[in-house]
C-alpha cells in the first residue's frame, strides 16, 4: 500500500515524518478532510490565532499531492477595537 504523509502548516510546521499507508489517492483524500476536522475541532482557539491552517498532503517522494488550505476571515462588525 503507499504511503501518505500529511504535513501541517499552523504558524508552525509539523512535518509528517512516519506517514500513513493508504489504499489509494481517495482514501487519502477521506483521510486529509478526517484529519482536519479533528485538528480543527480539537484546536478552535489556535486556528483564529493564525487565521490560516493548510494540511499538505505528498507521497514517499516528497511530491505534494493535494492541499487542505483553510482560512478564518473576521468581519469588521465582529472586531473589539470597533468604536462603539
Amino acid at each position: 500500500m503507499p504511503r501518505f504523509f500529511f504535513h501541517v502548516e499552523d504558524g508552525e510546521p509539523f512535518v509528517d515524518l512516519q506517514g500513513t499507508e493508504l489504499p489509494d489517492m481517495k482514501a487519502a483524500r477521506h483521510e486529509a478532510v478526517r484529519f482536519a476536522s479533528e485538528l480543527l475541532c480539537d484546536q478552535a482557539d489556535r486556528f483564529w490565532d493564525t487565521m490560516e491552517w493548510r494540511i499538505r498532503v505528498t507521497n514517499e517522494a516528497d511530491l505534494t499531492l493535494f492541499d487542505l488550505t483553510f482560512f478564518g476571515t473576521q468581519a469588521p462588525a465582529a472586531r473589539n477595537d470597533r468604536p462603539q
